[in-house]
């Protein structure tokens, strides 16, 4: 038998307690309420935003939020982004808006980015790249910016600088390209030297590029060097080496992360180069890639707010995806089989470019999703 007075305590206790965890359960739901209905969605700029949470991506495109934090960009690996790169382009989390940015192109060699530059050209879209700077041409002594038509006067539209390198990079930002708004797209061999001059706080920018397997761009570079008496790097001497010796004394090996960190192709890259590259791309570049040219440009043109249903536009993109297309600017040449000598070579010195390559491949996938939200966000605006 129980005494009743310590019953009676106990069945007092039980309730306090009961009443104490109702009361605490109350005050969380009061918390989160008051936290969403202020939009304090747990997003900070020290963490690691992943793609794959698709109602965060959701939520932050809906609500069109611009972050620009000052300095680097903290990852739970410390992995960091460059303050400028954080502050000069848009996350890829916000929707695009064509009135306020420029876009940039990272025209990689060999990697669809002349097919690219032929394909923006007809959609009729005003670029910067070398031949806007040509002496032939007469704007390349003007003392300002302007568009023009380099051939013909219904041809493709260029900006009187050459965006492809350093020099001219900063020619164009003494030019006040970006602020301009001229040119539709940027298109530069040099991301990280364009992103930090060409790009500020109030203008920023988006970042589009292709990619293709790092195995297969040098070997295609390799051939297609040897023929092309056009090209500035034009060597007819590599018709007398093989694949192998190509790989032996070639000094360019993982291309895209260095361009990505910003470092020089006698440089080394390191592991922390490539875990900062993969950062960048998943944070402020969408991505393409040359085995699925198509799809690739439908999501750029979505980025550009390009309406591929217009009669004109329809014409161009049937006359490079349509049925019997030539390929622009591209090489036939022995197709080089993985495990060869001269295969394995290469990828042993591009091992860098190969990590980030298969990375490249998840996120174009992933990368889905958030294009689909940028075409339904900007088609309700």
């Amino acid at each position: 038998n129980i005494n009743p007075t310590r019953r009676t305590n106990y069945l007092t206790m039980v309730d306090r307690r009961r009443s104490a965890e109702a009361a605490l359960l109350t005050g969380c739901c009061i918390l989160a309420s008051v936290l969403f209905s202020f939009d304090l969605i747990p997003f900070n700029n020290h963490e690691d935003p992943s793609l794959s949470s698709s109602e965060l991506q959701r939520h932050l495109i809906a609500k069109g939020k611009r972050r620009t934090p000052k300095g680097s960009i903290q990852t739970s690996s410390s992995t960091s982004i460059r303050s400028w790169e954080n502050n000069h382009l848009e996350p890829v989390t916000v929707t695009p808006d064509p009135s306020r940015e420029t876009v940039l192109f990272w025209h990689i060699p060999k990697s669809g980015g002349t097919t690219t530059k032929a394909i923006y050209e007809c959609l009729h879209q005003t670029l910067a790249s070398r031949a806007g700077s040509l002496p032939k041409f007469g704007h390349d002594k003007d003392e300002e910016i302007v568009a023009f038509h380099p051939w013909r006067e219904n041809g493709p539209t260029y900006v009187n600088v050459d965006t492809t390198g350093p020099e001219g990079i900063r020619h164009a930002k003494e030019m006040g390209l970006v602020p301009s708004g001229l040119a539709d797209l940027i298109i530069t061999g040099d991301p990280a030297f364009a992103i930090e001059h060409l790009y500020d706080d109030a203008h920023k920018g988006r970042v589009l590029v292709t990619f293709r397997h790092p195995v297969d761009r040098l070997v295609s570079k390799f051939y297609y060097l040897q023929t092309a008496d056009w090209e500035r790097a034009y060597n007819p001497h590599w018709k007398k080496l093989s694949v192998l010796d190509f790989a032996e004394r070639n000094n360019e090996n993982n291309l895209y992360v260095k361009k990505l960190v910003g470092k020089e192709n006698n440089e080394e890259v390191t592991a922390e180069d490539l875990k900062m590259a993969m950062k960048t791309l998943k944070e402020r570049c969408v991505v393409g890639l040359t085995n699925y040219m198509e799809e690739s440009i439908h999501r750029f043109n979505v980025v550009m707010d390009i309406d591929e249903s217009g009669v004109e536009n329809k014409k161009c993109m049937d006359q490079f995806f349509g049925g019997h297309v030539e390929k622009r600017n591209s090489n036939t040449h022995p197709i080089e089989i993985k495990g060869s000598p001269g295969w394995d070579a290469l990828a042993k010195r591009n091992e860098l470019d190969i990590r980030l390559y298969n990375y490249v491949k998840k996120l174009f996938k992933e990368q889905k999703e958030i294009i689909d939200l940028y075409a339904e966000s900007m088609a309700v605006e």
